[in-house]
């Protein structure tokens, strides 16, 4: 995980402690509390990322998962790990594990329990271990949408004023950036109307993303628009490149903390050390759990009871990597549609600017050869269309005739 281990969390240090307890094992057993509230799944990367880190220091370990039972939080179908519910008896937990860790909000406490605040780690010091969990190799297979990396992420949670909507489509068209949104589809809908004023449009990554996913899409976006502080705070952790939509900012102070994130200005990265409170937490985790490793095993649950659920971890597991993979697989397969269509898209714009350009030229080369046409055609009758030059001297000849004619005419009627 990239760390520092902790010298008093030694593997020899914990085989020699559990060795010398009749009733110690090697395999130290944590459990791990994931968090359910809040917006975003910030909270429960972190709660992943502090069990992992945990998990490395004092290995061997086997790790186990909770979450607090009733919720309605879609985090629970990240199905990548085999989750247990509390039981209402939380001495129960003790009974099966050496260790539970969870930031507990309520006032009872357990000798089982460690609360991470006990080794002053906050949540926002745990986001900080995400980096840690969310490796290269990790993000690449998880990322759900591919074709949209380095996109403007904008999180619609909370509605976006036109302002926000005009800066960032004019960043997405100065820096060719696609625009990702998250967030209740009618925001979505709503934020990409205010889009469409400015000739952009955006593509919705999905609202059933799993805590895994999230983590990618927010590595790999280009900036992070968000009004929730926990996914602020994830984003600055990771890479820094994001804005947070606070309810007193003015329009001008948000064109420069956009401008500011899309260059990449990372000066203002939380540069968090949590080296020393990582060592103070796994090292309670390790003496709470060697104080408590000397019970015997007549407080446990029966042997066929516990051969029982794993057989049901097990199958849970199969069930859950079965279902990811269709999941990923199909969401590949939309990614790569939506890639097509974009493809597409530029071919149509592509035929229908050639098509323009076409009915120009034609046009212009018919009126050439109109004058072309009317230029032949003076040539051609140039002379005809002319007008006559005027014979003077046959005028007079004529003239005179005539008056010959006439006085002739007037001496017959005067001779009568």
């Amino acid at each position: 995980m990239g760390s520092v281990k902790s010298p008093t969390t030694d593997d020899s240090s914990v085989d020699a402690s559990a060795g010398s307890s009749p009733g110690g094992r090697e395999v130290l057993r944590i459990g791990v509390i994931l968090p359910t509230e809040g917006q975003h799944p910030v909270n429960w990367l972190a709660a992943r990322a502090l069990g992992a880190e945990l998990a490395w220091r004092n290995s061997p370990t086997d790790l186990q998962w909770f979450v607090q039972l009733p919720t309605a939080s879609t985090w629970l179908n990240d199905t990548t790990i085999a989750i247990n519910a509390v039981p209402e008896n939380v001495l129960e937990m003790g009974g099966e594990l050496d260790v539970v860790v969870g930031f507990n909000d309520s006032n009872n406490t357990y000798e089982f329990w460690v609360d991470p605040v006990s080794a002053e780690m906050t949540m926002n010091d745990a986001v900080a271990l995400i980096p840690r969990y969310l490796t290269p190799s990790l993000v690449e297979e998880a990322h759900p949408a591919p074709s949209l990396s380095k996109s403007i992420l904008v999180d619609v949670t909370t509605p976006c004023s036109d302002v926000v909507a005009a800066e960032v489509s004019r960043h997405a068209l100065s820096r060719s950036l696609p625009i990702s949104l998250i967030g209740p589809m009618d925001e979505q809908a709503h934020f990409a109307t205010q889009l469409a004023r400015h000739d952009q449009t955006a593509t919705d990554v999905g609202t059933d993303l799993d805590p895994e996913q999230f983590g990618a899409l927010i590595q790999h976006s280009a900036v992070v628009v968000t009004s929730d502080g926990s996914l602020h705070h994830l984003a600055r952790v990771l890479h820094g490149r994001t804005v947070l939509l606070e309810a007193d900012i003015d329009d001008q102070q948000i064109q420069l903390d956009l401008w500011r994130a899309v260059s990449d200005d990372t000066s203002d990265r939380p540069h968090i050390s949590i080296e020393q409170k990582m060592d103070r937490l796994a090292e309670i985790v390790e003496q709470t759990a060697l104080l408590r490793l000397g019970r015997s095993l007549s407080e446990r649950t029966i042997e066929q009871e516990s051969e029982r659920n794993q057989q049901l971890i097990a199958l849970g597991n199969q069930q859950s990597v079965h279902w990811v993979q269709q999941r990923r697989r199909s969401q590949h397969t939309i990614d790569e549609l939506r890639n097509a269509l974009r493809q597409l898209e530029e071919e149509r714009d592509t035929a229908l600017t050639d098509a323009a350009t076409s009915r120009l030229e034609l046009r212009t080369q018919h009126r050439r050869l109109n004058e072309l046409e009317m230029r032949v055609a003076q040539l051609d009758q140039g002379p005809a269309r002319l007008p006559r030059t005027v014979d003077w001297s046959s005028v007079i000849s004529q003239i005179e005739r005539d008056l010959v004619t006439i006085l002739r005419w007037l001496r017959r009627q005067l001779g009568r």
